[in-house]
């Protein structure tokens, strides 16, 4: 069966091995056409784009360049990376509180202690009032 051949429409003689070939040229035909009518493609939605804003600005001005250096605009805070010193009082603040004793709800009656002292005490074996056994 390997070796027959068999007959085109056309009543040519084509063997198996010529029935499965690609044509590289055309394949490379429609890849670099593609490639062009999408570059064309780009090529006038950049134009439409650039005319659109032309119109945009002759009807409206041209837009006003923003203002980085301001750390309030309208009722936004704004605070520039650089000048912003609220991060190491917070992280002081956060630090404080794990590491004194202090009041979280002095109603009810709930204490905090040092992170440390409660690690030790839950190595230890102790565990808070209402936790699982």
């Amino acid at each position: 069966m390997s070796g027959q051949t068999r007959h085109t429409d056309a009543g040519h003689a084509a063997s198996p091995e010529s029935a499965d070939a690609v044509n590289y040229g055309k394949v490379i035909g429609v890849g670099v056409g593609s490639l062009m009518i999408f570059a064309l493609s780009i090529w006038w939605a950049v134009t439409i784009w650039h005319g659109a804003m032309d119109d945009a600005q002759a009807k409206a001005g041209r837009a006003k360049a923003f203002d980085t250096t301001r750390t309030e605009i309208g009722i936004v805070d704004q605070v520039p990376f650089s000048s912003d010193k609220r991060l190491p009082k917070w992280r002081q603040d956060r630090k404080m509180q794990l590491e004194r004793y202090g009041w979280v709800d002095k109603t009810k009656g709930v204490v905090r202690i040092p992170i440390q002292a409660a690690m030790d005490k839950v190595a230890g074996g102790a565990m808070p009032a209402g936790a699982p056994q």
